[in-house]
């Protein structure tokens, strides 16, 4: 199983990842902004930030999602994509590879999240992840159309982890 932790920046999809990742040794995480970072940095034609819209990352994520989950269950995938058509076109890919996905959306009202960004101690992101709250508020709607929204305005990170945790257990069933 393929479980693709979406939210906007600075919700905990990272913090999430990795606590689940270390509650359970079978899962393995994968993150697909590696794959942003080489073709920035290779291909030359993309500004920083933008390299969802291009077909090699998006056919890129697929095929090593794909490979990763194979040995981990489940695979845990923190990536904010805000386009349901990146989202669909992901989710079909990896399907179409014979691969479960399911689509978890930590969600937080936006007072709670810059709240949360800063008060963050890592300070280099912290106005970009704000500039990008805009972003998720419009598609927020659509995005909770998911297979799981998890609340995170009231939750420590451990409880979030404890919630999702149950969240898959229940898909495992």
């Amino acid at each position: 199983m393929i479980v693709w932790i979406n939210g906007p920046f600075g919700v905990g999809k990272s913090t999430l990842t990795k606590e689940l990742c270390r509650r359970d040794p079978k899962a393995r995480a994968f993150d697909p902004e590696r794959i942003g970072w080489v073709l920035q940095r290779t291909v030359g034609l993309l500004k920083p930030g933008d390299y969802q819209d291009l077909p090699a990352w998006r056919s890129a994520t697929v095929t090593a999602a794909g490979w990763q989950a194979r040995g981990a269950d489940p695979l845990i995938v923190p990536m904010t994509v805000l386009r349901g058509a990146v989202l669909r076109e992901l989710f079909a890919g990896l399907r179409g590879r014979g691969h479960e996905v399911r689509h978890l959306l930590l969600d937080v009202s936006a007072p709670v999240l810059i709240e949360r960004v800063e008060n963050d101690d890592d300070d280099g992101p912290q106005a970009w992840r704000l500039d990008q709250l805009g972003a998720y508020l419009t598609a927020r709607h659509d995005l909770r159309r998911v297979d799981a929204v998890l609340d995170t305005d009231d939750l420590e990170a451990d409880e979030v982890a404890d919630e999702a945790e149950a969240i898959i257990a229940a898909w495992r069933t």
